[in-house]
């Protein structure tokens, strides 16, 4: 849909949005999964789509109509999310979200971040934390999402290890990533009370205008689990200026915001909820990112996520190495 702009000025003009043609459709965002576009036109009217990569249409037309639901329900929250203006599917049934443009940009990289003062780095950290901490007070079955009787670990473990398996190709990287997955399911910790999670809860997945979060973007993975998870994926995105760089950019390597324990202690005060067994989850979540990026790879190297973003598939590999390896250490600190 995103390559047919008069499509584009139709749909917008039948959805009682006010449209000025002639229209610019920009590809925006690092992101692996979804693609996003910025849909300007010539009186500055923005709007953004969201739409599966060419081939993955059936899969996920549910997953559209899914988080256009999850961010109705959330517009009257005190989380900050888009306002959705309707879904539909494009030529070949693709399936897409569209959303009113909301101010602000994504902190996608070290040069972003170093765009803010020290002392907005750090507000805007607390503020994350908090934010994380409202959403898991939330109650999710508003949302329409029901909690399932197998434990949120449980099911992304079997999800990834079916995903990774289907590029499986018996190299190193397999050998490692089985040996971790070995691990990590025999030091499960007892479920804590499920919450409503985001699922890839991240500073690039939020807007920020001067130094303020204004919306939360990129719910497709919304569900109600474990909200440890949220919490040590969001630590691993956290990454110091003193740590090592990955594929995935991390803003925070630009210095000046808060410690992973100043986060910690902001989002314990907020949500109530007492973080327990991090070594663990912190395993889990770095195993599942390299899970995820097998699956970039695969997608690179098939050519379905075209140049925007391109990423050198080495870089890949050594990222999912340097994943795996880090999943080993927190495993050893967990016994």
């Amino acid at each position: 849909m995103w390559q047919e702009p008069d499509m584009v000025v139709e749909w917008l003009r039948a959805h009682g949005q006010q449209v000025s043609p002639p229209i610019a459709i920009t590809r925006v965002g690092f992101g692996q999964s979804n693609i996003t576009t910025l849909i300007a036109d010539s009186a500055r009217g923005e709007w953004i789509m969201r739409e599966p990569p060419p081939g993955n249409a059936a899969a996920t037309a549910h997953d559209i109509e899914r988080e256009a639901r999850i961010l109705r329900g959330l517009s009257a929250s005190a989380i900050p999310v888009p306002t959705v203006v309707g879904t539909g599917a494009g030529p070949g049934g693709c399936p897409f979200v569209v959303m009113h443009r909301v101010p602000g940009a994504a902190l996608e990289n070290e040069a972003d971040a170093r765009k803010l003062s020290p002392d907005q780095r750090h507000a805007l950290g607390v503020t994350v934390a908090e934010t994380l901490g409202r959403l898991h007070r939330l109650d999710g079955t508003s949302l329409g999402l029901t909690a399932s009787r197998t434990p949120y670990l449980v099911r992304q473990i079997r999800r990834i290890t079916e995903a990774w398996e289907r590029y499986a190709d018996g190299s190193a990287l397999d050998t490692e990533w089985e040996a971790v997955r070995s691990t990590l399911v025999t030091r499960l910790p007892e479920p804590p009370r499920p919450v409503l999670m985001h699922g890839d809860y991240r500073l690039s997945n939020l807007l920020v205008d001067d130094g303020v979060i204004t919306a939360v973007l990129d719910w497709e993975l919304c569900t109600i689990g474990d909200p440890m998870a949220d919490v040590a994926w969001l630590l691993d995105d956290w990454r110091s200026p003193e740590e090592q760089s990955i594929v995935m950019p991390s803003p925070t390597r630009a210095g000046g915001f808060p410690s992973r324990e100043e986060m910690l202690a902001v989002y314990r005060e907020v949500s109530g909820i007492d973080p327990i067994s991090l070594d663990v989850y912190r395993a889990f979540t770095q195993w599942r990112a390299a899970g995820l990026l097998r699956g970039v790879l695969q997608r690179r190297r098939a050519g379905a996520m075209g140049s925007h973003g391109a990423v050198d598939p080495a870089e890949l590999e050594s990222t999912i190495e340097l994943l795996l390896t880090s999943a080993r250490v927190h495993l050893v600190s967990a016994t």
